[in-house]
């Protein structure tokens, strides 16, 4: 929300035709804890038509966004404001959604229908106090920093199949712990994982590889028995500490695309149909892809100015660093190793390391009697000598180097 002149607005509108206005979900939650929340949800008594009614007669524009659902969009001060009517839910017998959805006039009925404590507290909008509605202890967990459902966890998770990951998410997001209950609850439901889409598990699971850290034995277990139910390809067993440096280190790279290769390191071949299971997009599977290779290349032909050379041509410099990433994992590098690695991919933005970077061109190959296949041969050829020694990039040199490889081009000439 870029001003709050659009909030009271709705305030006015709301108190003159005597509806409540509570902000609900995430956004009470980020404010007890000093954040600034990104996305704003209202909830009130008055229903979709009567909310509609108002915004005509005050000549607001609304938006009946999910209106089927009690959603309307309100258009104020070059701000959209999402605003819902309480609801309350029956039975989820497709573990997704309720069957059935019905509007209430008690904002306890909306905060009863919630997955977790923490967002499932309401802030009075129309009041000058902070007057929190909070039947579920939520503020207390915030101030704890625990994640507990609201009532019995697993008639919570078993309504919803993707609570699970949602809860695992938001502990991580947030740095909090799983009271116990919770806990045992989400380490005997992965079952119910079975019923959700890929890609919902997929959306979920990259959020937690973006939030996760590594703080306690629960978080370890917890990552664990995660990998070993939605990725099994990438699961090692280690009865030992459960794979606790594993993650640890997974957890400390900077990227997501670093995290992924991290866990399909060791199934190089297997990557793009692991990749197209977890429905990752074609551009994320391929820097997965040549991350993993170029970690693969380091350690076969190490670490020389000409390596990374290659490797920057074949995958660009996002991906060699990830591949160093991966690298560093098994070979420790200093500090001024890691800042020799880093000036060098740099550098390549001013050396040649492409084919369109070469000073012949097919034009001038062609005229040297070079066709066909052997022509695109030829040019990879000169591109290797020349990421080997930048000084041999000069148009007299690289025929010359043809010359010699080609040897036929001299009797051509001759004639």
């Amino acid at each position: 929300m870029e001003s709050f002149e659009a909030l009271e607005i709705l305030r006015q509108l709301f108190s003159e035709n005597h509806y409540e206005l509570y902000m609900v979900g995430g956004a009470v939650r980020d404010l007890l804890m000093d954040r600034t929340p990104h996305d704003y949800d209202f909830a009130t008594n008055a229903t979709p038509s009567q909310m509609l009614e108002m915004a005509e007669k005050s000549g607001i524009e609304v938006i009946p966004t999910g209106i089927q659902y009690g959603t309307v969009t309100f258009r104020v001060a070059n701000e959209s404001l999402e605003i819902t009517t309480y609801r309350s839910e029956g039975n989820y017998s497709d573990g997704r959604r309720p069957d059935q959805v019905t509007f209430s006039t008690n904002i306890l009925d909306d905060l009863s229908r919630r997955d977790l404590t923490i967002n499932a507290i309401a802030l009075n909008m129309l009041s000058d106090t902070k007057d929190y509605v909070d039947p579920f202890n939520g503020i207390e967990d915030v101030k704890n920093k625990i994640i507990r459902t609201v009532g019995d966890p697993v008639e919570r998770f078993t309504e919803d199949d993707l609570r699970v990951l949602r809860a695992i998410r938001f502990k991580f997001k947030l740095g909090f712990t799983f009271d116990p209950t919770t806990y045992k609850a989400v380490m005997s439901n992965w079952q119910l994982l079975e019923h959700i889409s890929q890609e919902r598990i997929t959306s979920e699971f990259l959020q937690i590889l973006t939030y996760g850290h590594l703080d306690s034995a629960e978080d370890c277990y917890l990552m664990d028995a995660l990998i070993k139910h939605i990725l099994p390809e990438a699961y090692i067993e280690n009865v030992y500490d459960c794979n606790w440096w594993e993650y640890k280190t997974l957890f400390e790279f900077p990227d997501i695309e670093t995290k992924l290769a991290f866990l399909l390191k060791d199934y190089y071949k297997d990557t793009p149909k692991l990749c197209s299971k977890f429905k990752l997009s074609n551009q994320m599977t391929n820097n997965i892809f040549e991350s993993v290779y170029c970690k693969n290349a380091l350690e076969e032909f190490g670490c020389t100015e000409y390596i990374i050379r290659k490797l920057v041509s074949e995958c660009g410099k996002d991906n060699v660093l990830r591949g160093f990433y991966l690298y560093d994992d098994i070979y420790n590098l200093t500090p001024p190793e890691w800042s020799w690695v880093k000036d060098t991919i740099q550098h390549t933005d001013r050396e040649y390391i492409h084919t369109s970077d070469l000073k012949v061109r097919g034009d001038d190959l062609i005229a040297l009697g070079l066709t066909g296949k052997t022509l695109g041969e030829a040019l990879k050829y000169l591109l290797d000598e020349v990421l080997k020694d930048q000084t041999a990039n000069t148009k007299q040199n690289l025929v010359q180097l043809l010359e010699k490889k080609y040897k036929y081009l001299n009797y051509q000439k001759e004639c």
